[in-house]
């Protein structure tokens, strides 16, 4: 998964592109057939499946992460292959239906190659960031509850020369948005943060009392100042909002910023792979931190692992675990992607792309983790490299997983017990 590859995009090949690319394309063409699995210990039960171009359902080409709205009503997708917003209706008993969907056309912009998305506290606002279009697309709830296009941030380049070496490029790239591949919002939704694999940067937006989103500035790795956002991936923030954590895919590191009330960040600490004891940190993709705080977890799929810290009093970070499937009697980390945590952080949800497989950890008392159960697909021919789960949500009431997949096109709801 680390090597460069050759893919298509709009039935053009496209090659020598840098490896991120590659890890756009694999993590957007994840399956998990759902009839065959086993698992170590039953605690995961599926309860609907929703498939693209089927039954109706529209935007899940691609699908690539899953959340719910703040009032539990919507379920909001973004999907790389489709270049798409998709929205389903939840009813009472979680049950999904399709509402809407928004693709890239002569009115909306800023949806191809669509990666992740956030939405404000208040259910209002929906910010989608695309990985080919470098761009911020922003979406509005009506009056009638009905979200409508508002607009696309971006520079404006082709990504063609986005992912060159051409030097005009980074001359060009003003918003540090090219191949954004993340996003998140504060709480107040005062502020937004965007990883951008191709700027190498974490980009800061501000939201000001009218709605407006006014870009702030982008911090990025310098010739004197190394953070360790070399291919950044991944954005979160700690639970009280006082920190902002980076996943540097390509430099095998996370860099750790404190934010102060003022939103303004200062470097706190870059965690770095085979530095301070820290094992099989390659590739970290995905970041989640423990509901208090205290734990942060990197999904690696370099490493094929999970490695977990701890958090002093200070808000510095120190290795504490890695679990990989190198070792003993351990698998289903292959390709690990995303991870998430429950709501009362006493598991933890690793999506592994290529072993086709959810894992689901129990933390101890010390703070390390334990895999209580692995949920595998099979019956998955092994030649086909870009099979697995695309990114993994847990719903705030604990109750239910989704699963996305890439090349399954679909969406997998399952009962938590």
């Amino acid at each position: 998964m680390l090597k460069q590859l050759k893919y298509r995009k709009n039935d053009h090949l496209i090659s020598s592109i840098p490896i991120l690319v590659m890890l756009f394309v694999s993590l957007t063409s994840g399956c998990i057939p759902t009839h065959r699995t086993y698992s170590t210990q039953e605690a995961i039960r599926e309860k609907q499946v929703l498939e693209d171009n089927k039954l109706g359902v529209d935007g899940l080409g691609g699908a690539r992460v899953a959340e719910l709205t703040p009032d539990g009503s919507k379920i909001l997708i973004a999907s790389g292959d489709d270049n798409s917003l998709a929205i389903f209706d939840v009813d009472s008993d979680f049950k999904l239906s399709f509402s809407q969907v928004f693709k890239n056309n002569s009115i909306i912009d800023g949806l191809d190659g669509a990666v992740s998305l956030a939405v404000s506290s208040d259910g209002r606002r929906i910010y989608v960031v695309s990985y080919y279009d470098s761009a911020v697309a922003i979406f509005e709830q009506d009056e009638q509850d009905n979200y409508q296009f508002i607009k696309a941030i971006r520079d404006g380049l082709p990504y063609e020369d986005v992912f060159s070496d051409k030097k005009s490029v980074k001359e060009k790239d003003k918003l540090g948005l090219l191949g954004a591949y993340d996003i998140a919002i504060t709480a107040d939704n005062s502020q937004l943060f965007v990883a951008s694999v191709a700027s190498n940067a974490v980009s800061i937006f501000d939201i000001n009392k009218n709605g407006n989103v006014v870009f702030n500035h982008a911090i990025r790795d310098r010739d004197n100042t190394e953070y360790g956002l070399g291919g950044a991936v991944n954005v979160i923030f700690s639970p009280n909002k006082s920190q902002v954590i980076v996943a540097g895919f390509n430099e095998n590191a996370i860099t750790i910023f404190n934010r102060d009330a003022n939103g303004v960040l200062g470097h706190s600490q870059t965690l770095r792979n085979e530095k301070d004891g820290i094992k099989n940190m390659i590739a970290p993709q995905g970041l989640a931190i423990s509901p208090n705080g205290n734990y942060l977890y990197a999904a690696c799929g370099g490493g094929n692992a999970i490695v977990v810290f701890t958090r002093n009093e200070q808000g510095r970070y120190s290795y504490i675990q890695s679990i990989s499937n190198s070792d003993d009697d351990v698998s289903g980390f292959g390709g690990a992607g995303y991870v998430t945590t429950s709501p009362d952080g006493k598991r933890v949800f690793v999506a592994s792309e290529s072993d086709n497989a959810v894992v689901t950890l129990a933390k101890l008392n010390d703070g390390t983790l334990k895999v209580f159960s692995v949920l595998k697909s099979e019956g998955i021919k092994k030649a086909d490299e870009l099979n697995g789960a695309a990114s993994i949500y847990v719903t705030p009431d604990g109750k239910h997983l989704l699963v996305t997949t890439g090349k399954g096109d679909t969406l997998i709801v399952y009962s938590l017990h």
